[in-house]
């Protein structure tokens, strides 16, 4: 019994892994099997019943002589002719009849197991999508058609998934970037208010000088002024966030002269060092370059506040995957910097007037619409390194994004 249960499993989880067509195909030889078995013990027992029943017919007639021949073929005879005649019509039809038979079951067995279940998951799954519910896994683990459509189904739930913890990963980042404008407009504010009330109440009185209000009317020149930069650091992470990906076919040649012209315009200015280095080896790539191009000049522009003498940058192509590199021998991140130095308006300087924190944030940001991320770490040695990952298409992939 152990060995037909396990041949019995076995041959049932083959007939799961083959396809549709392969599977009805051998449901239906199993099924003719039995039909040509059972045709053949039928037929063999319809002709073991047709001799007897034919022996008793002929003994019954002899047995009563030709004269009461006729009176028996009418009164006793006629059970043995139907069947005779019944015995004759399922011999000659029995194929015919298990046929039948064999198509309902086999129609059956391979409703049940080959479709019914794969169908009831995605019907299951799709329910709990239209609640708003897309935690629950459309599960079928087949190789057949049945079971490519529940996993192209999963990966359609994992993209709404995927895109609706985007949708709140976006509407978070919005919300704290409100509150962090909110929260650093407040002084500006502040001050000008200040002012504002101070020269309403002392100037008709003829007590501010004109050195004073002059000076007044500066400070208060100054926060407007920086009131106008903080509305303006608004507008471009408005546009980043909404920043569509162009793909394109590039040769990595070409993508690194993009990179030198933006280290030959950042270090105009500067007497630092600034190195780009790359094993990789020729071949086109496809991605958005402007989108490369914008995140390499924030790291590199960064890099530029704090590095000493030199910076260094590497490229680094794994897979779907290029990195880039952008290490500096400055002081480092402080701990407050690795943990949020890619929050927008995150800035350790004190009264900072040009930079709002937003150079690394909107890197990140454009790194995750690019499918990629934003990574920050000190050296072993001494300086911080900003890593920026883009998932890129290969020749080799299909291009894929």
């Amino acid at each position: 019994m152990d060995w037909i249960e396990e041949k019995t499993e076995q041959l049932r989880n083959y007939l799961q892994e083959k396809s549709l067509v392969k599977a009805l195909v051998c449901y239906l030889c199993i099924g003719m099997t039995g039909v040509l078995a059972l045709c053949w013990i039928t037929r063999n027992l319809c002709q073991a019943w047709l001799e007897v029943i034919s022996r008793r017919y002929q003994e019954g007639i002899i047995a009563h002589g030709a004269g009461n021949a006729e009176w028996y073929v009418c009164q006793g005879g006629g059970r043995e002719e139907l069947l005779l005649n019944l015995t004759s019509f399922l011999d000659y039809y029995c194929l015919y009849f298990y046929t039948l038979i064999c198509f309902c079951i086999v129609g059956t067995i391979f409703l049940e197991k080959k479709i019914k279940p794969a169908l009831n998951a995605v019907i299951q799954g799709v329910k709990y999508i239209n609640l708003g519910d897309y935690g629950h896994e459309i599960a079928w683990r087949s190789q057949d058609e049945m079971g490519l459509l529940c996993r192209e189904m999963e990966q359609m739930r994992k993209m709404l998934l995927k895109g609706k913890r985007d949708q709140w990963k976006q509407q978070e980042e919005q919300r704290k970037i409100n509150a962090a404008f909110a929260h650093d407009i407040r002084t500006p504010l502040t001050v000008i208010r200040g002012y504002t009330e101070f020269l309403q109440k002392y100037v008709p009185q003829g007590k501010v000088s004109g050195q004073m209000l002059s000076d007044k009317l500066a400070a208060i020149h100054e926060q407007e002024e920086r009131l106008l930069r903080f509305s303006a650091t608004m507008t471009t992470i408005q546009k980043m966030e909404k920043w569509e990906i162009s793909g394109k076919w590039h040769k990595i040649s070409e993508l690194l002269r993009q990179m030198e012209t933006v280290i030959e315009g950042v270090s105009q200015d500067t007497d630092k060092e600034i190195t780009l280095h790359t094993d990789l080896t020729e071949q086109k790539l496809l991605l958005d370059d402007h989108l490369l191009t914008e995140v390499f000049e924030n790291l590199l522009s960064n890099a530029m506040r704090y590095a000493c003498k030199r910076i260094w940058v590497e490229v680094v192509l794994k897979e779907t995957e290029l990195t880039i590199f952008v290490k500096d021998d400055g002081p480092g991140f402080s701990p407050r910097a690795l943990r949020s130095g890619v929050e927008t308006y995150f800035s350790e300087e004190e009264n900072s007037g040009e930079h709002f924190g937003i150079g690394l944030s909107i890197s990140r940001m454009l790194c995750e619409n690019h499918g990629g991320s934003l990574s920050l770490q000190n050296s072993v040695e001494q300086g911080a390194i900003c890593a920026a990952s883009l998932a890129v298409g290969t020749e080799g992939d299909g291009g894929k994004l």
